[in-house]
């Protein structure tokens, strides 16, 4: 299938292949008047009387023209369909023209002759080779070399009428089917080329704003879970130094330290996530659970070692401790949280379980659900849409689910040397 581009759409070296082929292409044109050479020397031989001169300036001017139509045709099949709904273009149908014109003037003024000394058969040729050349642009190759059997059936059956068909007009037949095929051919090769580029231009500029939206998503996805979490442990403890600070108790200024560290960090991983290279470790965000937990008046309890696993699948598993923790914090009113580390040794995977006590209230305060029935959802639902996500990039899968006042959220990635 042709596509229709303008050049001025293209950059860089595709643009400089697309201006190349238009200008090879346009210079074909000129090469109709060269191959007419060999009519008027065909002519300029021949035993009978010269055409009058008003018949050979209508001759000469009706091929000017003819040329002049095939350089417009071209031009318009670079950047349009020739025939666009059934209805050929203006150019076409006026180039079309002109070559049955110039070939019925061909054929009542110039003289006929055997083989090359037939000026009529070789104008018609000529003709005829730089109209299908010209229709390349827009045709398929295939398509043209059937339609240019024609030429050389009517260059015989123009000598047979003539009572002058021999060998050498039967070569002279064959002669211009080849120059046709070859002029047809190579323009329709050009073509090709130049839409290769073009598709390539194009899947080049779709495979960049795919990556330009994957992009936007991590920055989205990475800005929810960072800043969720920090604004949530910042509130938290924010609250507990408050509370121990009207008690007069001395543990306030701790509590405002481990706020002041928790700005810090923040800043220091929204930097990190402008800059793409953010990751999370699954010791550290078990690490901040506890304190973050403990801080908000949950009891927490890890059960289970960090396994080990290659840093993608550890770091997925920590940002599956980071939103849990951090939903728990924001969303429920759970008096108890516990983290379970565990393998599974039947399914090859490493799970991760993240229980808290909270669901009645949670389903109370988000009045939403994951699914019809009882599986509550944070807002928004982008979190657990990250997580999924995240998981699925290294094999893993997550789960919630939720069961009388404990909701549940397990991950599995697979464990080192498990099968697929």
């Amino acid at each position: 299938m042709t596509s229709h581009r303008p050049a001025a759409s293209l950059a860089g070296g595709a643009r400089g292949v697309e201006l190349y082929t238009r200008v090879t292409l346009y210079l074909f044109v000129p090469l109709e008047a060269l191959f007419y050479v060999y009519a008027v020397v065909a002519v300029a031989d021949s035993a009978e009387p010269l055409p009058s001169a008003g018949a050979l300036g209508a001759l000469l001017v009706t091929a000017v023209v003819h040329m002049g139509l095939c350089f417009w045709t071209i031009h318009v099949g670079f950047d349009e369909p020739l025939v666009d709904g059934g209805r050929p273009h203006p150019a076409m149908v006026a180039m079309l023209t002109a070559t049955a014109v110039l070939a019925a003037l061909a054929l009542v003024v110039l003289p006929g002759g055997e083989g090359w000394a037939d000026a009529r058969s070789l104008t018609i040729g000529v003709c005829g080779a730089a109209t299908f050349g010209a229709l390349a642009v827009g045709f398929p190759f295939r398509r043209l070399a059937v339609a240019a059997v024609g030429l050389p059936v009517l260059v015989v059956a123009l000598a047979a009428l003539d009572g002058g068909l021999g060998a050498g007009t039967v070569s002279l037949a064959v002669f211009l089917y080849a120059a046709t095929l070859f002029w047809t051919g190579t323009v329709r090769l050009s073509v090709w080329v130049l839409e290769v580029v073009r598709e390539l231009e194009a899947t080049r500029e779709v495979a960049a704003r795919l990556a330009v939206a994957e992009e936007r998503l991590r920055i989205s996805r990475d800005m929810h879970d960072v800043v969720g979490r920090a604004l949530s442990a910042v509130a938290v403890k924010s609250e507990l130094a408050a509370a121990l600070a009207r008690r007069g108790d001395p543990r306030a200024a701790d509590e405002m330290d481990e706020v002041r560290t928790l700005a810090h960090d923040s800043l220091r991983e929204v930097r990190g996530v402008v800059a793409g290279y953010r990751s999370a470790d699954l010791a550290t965000e078990l690490a901040g659970a506890r304190s973050v937990l403990r801080a908000a008046g949950i009891a927490v309890r890890v059960v289970g070692d960090v396994p080990a696993l290659d840093p993608s699948r550890q770091e997925a598993l920590a940002w599956v401790v980071r939103e849990a923790v951090t939903n728990v914090v924001r969303h429920s009113h759970a008096t108890r949280c516990r983290l379970d580390l565990d393998r599974d040794a039947a399914a090859g995977d490493v799970v991760l379980r993240v229980t808290n006590d909270g669901v009645a209230r949670t389903a109370d305060a988000v009045g939403a659900a994951d699914a019809p029935g009882d599986v509550p959802r944070p807002p928004g639902g982008t979190g657990l849409a990250g997580l999924r996500e995240r998981l699925a990039a290294v094999g893993g899968s997550l789960d919630v689910a939720a069961h009388g006042h404990e909701f549940t959220v397990t991950a599995r990635v697979p464990s080192p040397g498990a099968t697929a």
